[in-house]
């Protein structure tokens, strides 16, 4: 039976199955979990949400007894607005009233495209809340006080349940962020790819969270580098460059002085610069070596990095950024790479893909105000089995149609000298009218 409980009624071992109140005040990414430490129960207990819903049938129920109340005032508990706090007693809440009507096909697809615009709109709140708490992280800790680990952990929640919402919305604001802020915005930004990075990887929740908060303070040490070399236009000396590469060690020791801090948060603090083939810093570790959390931070760090202003560089487009970190040999993870790609719905130019609509593409780009578009070079009919009049798609974060349904295999469809085409593809428009002339064929071998 689902059941509405106050805040101090929760108790270690109970389910929970719903939060009331703002997701702004929501302290956990996740819907359902059991509470089963002391530090989660603080966190509930302490947080601004209205109430909270349980069910004791999958954990442990209230303490005290009740009988079941009317219909009216169980849809009533369902909905309890703020001022219901302190009435101390247990109701019973029908499932009905916790959850939407279903939509039809129409209406889901209808919901994801408004949704997204309108997740955009929250999301800008949460970023610029959790902006915020970052500056003041960093105020802090440069006066020598302790990071205050709880905050972010909140903080981290809330992103959390924004790529819960619409994983890209928040990620694709984050990216346009202003040579001034990117120190503290870049903090956020991490923190969400690791989130939706961990989910795509489907993680435990307990390590989604602690990799989400791990995103929030792995650039604490920068504290330690002077803003005159963090924002330097130019190259850096080498006394600099030693600075610079001072900080995960100096942000793993203010971490380890910091109460609550998760382990992965030191991890990650600690190994964020390291790659893959043993040339990174400050350990030089390498393949097994390195743990899953500093690959994964790794590949975020780096490509938020490389899709922002800069100083002394313009920032990439997605697409831009993972054709360059797959042609880096030795930094990441290549295997995680495509994983994380993958989790964005972002792909290298000359990627093979599917369309929904029965088409073959290559991507060649990216377009849109925050080039969150993917554009995709249509070129086979999979259903006739031969090649089409190239065309150009710009594929939106929220279509429905068409959509990309995923990456391809060129040698599944037998292409012949998948390279040569590959690179015709993507030639300028002369350049491909110049080859149909001359008779070269673009259809797969024994098909087209």
């Amino acid at each position: 039976m689902l059941v509405r409980i106050e805040l101090k009624d929760v108790e270690i071992g109970m389910f929970v199955h719903a939060f009331e109140g703002s997701w702004f005040d929501h302290p956990f990414w996740r819907r359902y979990f059991r509470v089963e430490t002391q530090e989660q129960l603080d966190r509930i207990r302490n947080s601004d949400i209205d109430g909270i819903i349980i069910d004791d049938e999958r954990g442990r129920g209230p303490a005290d007894g009740r009988e079941p109340d009317a219909p009216a005032q169980m849809q009533r508990a369902a909905r309890a607005p703020a001022s219901g706090r302190g009435q101390g007693k247990a109701k019973p809440v029908r499932t009905a009233a916790v959850f939407s009507p279903p939509h039809s096909p129409a209406d889901e697809a209808s919901r994801r495209r408004t949704g997204y615009v309108g997740e955009c709109r929250r999301a800008k709140r949460t970023i610029d809340r959790t902006c915020a708490a970052v500056v003041d992280m960093f105020d802090d800790a440069r006066l020598g006080r302790a990071i205050g680990v709880r905050r972010m952990v909140r903080l981290a929640g809330t992103i959390g349940a924004s790529i819960e919402r619409d994983s890209k919305a928040l990620i694709n604001l984050v990216r346009l962020k202003e040579k001034d802020e990117y120190t503290y915005l870049h903090s956020v930004a991490v923190c969400a790819l690791m989130i939706n990075f961990a989910r795509h990887l489907e993680l435990d929740p307990q390590q989604v969270e602690d990799l989400g908060v791990a995103g929030l303070l792995h650039d604490i040490g920068k504290v330690a580098v002077s803003d005159q070399i963090l924002n330097k236009p130019g190259g850096l000396s080498k006394d600099e460059m030693r600075s610079v590469r001072s900080h995960p060690v100096a942000g793993y020791r203010l971490l380890a002085s910091s109460p609550g801090a998760p382990a992965l948060a030191l991890e990650l603090c600690l190994r964020h610069h390291e790659k893959v083939d043993g040339t990174g810093y400050p350990g030089g570790l390498k393949g097994d070596e390195l743990s899953l959390a500093a690959r994964m931070g790794a590949i975020c760090d780096v490509y938020d990095a490389v899709t922002s202003n800069r100083p002394y560089k313009r920032a990439w487009t997605p697409c831009e950024a993972l054709t360059a970190m797959k042609q880096w040999e030795g930094h990441f993870d290549p295997v995680l790479l495509d994983r994380f790609a993958d989790s964005l719905g972002i792909y290298a130019v000359g990627t093979l893909v599917r369309l929904s609509t029965g088409e073959l593409g290559i991507v060649v780009g990216s377009t849109g105000e925050a080039d969150e578009d993917v554009v995709v070079r249509a070129f086979f009919d999979c259903a006739m089995l031969a090649e089409i009049e190239p065309v150009d798609r710009a594929i939106a974060p929220s279509a429905e149609h068409p959509r990309i349904v995923g990456r391809d295999s060129p040698s599944f469809w037998r292409f012949d000298d998948w390279e040569t085409l590959r690179a015709r593809l993507l030639a300028p428009p002369e350049a491909r009218e110049a080859a149909v002339g001359e008779g070269r064929p673009i259809g797969p071998r024994g098909l087209a």
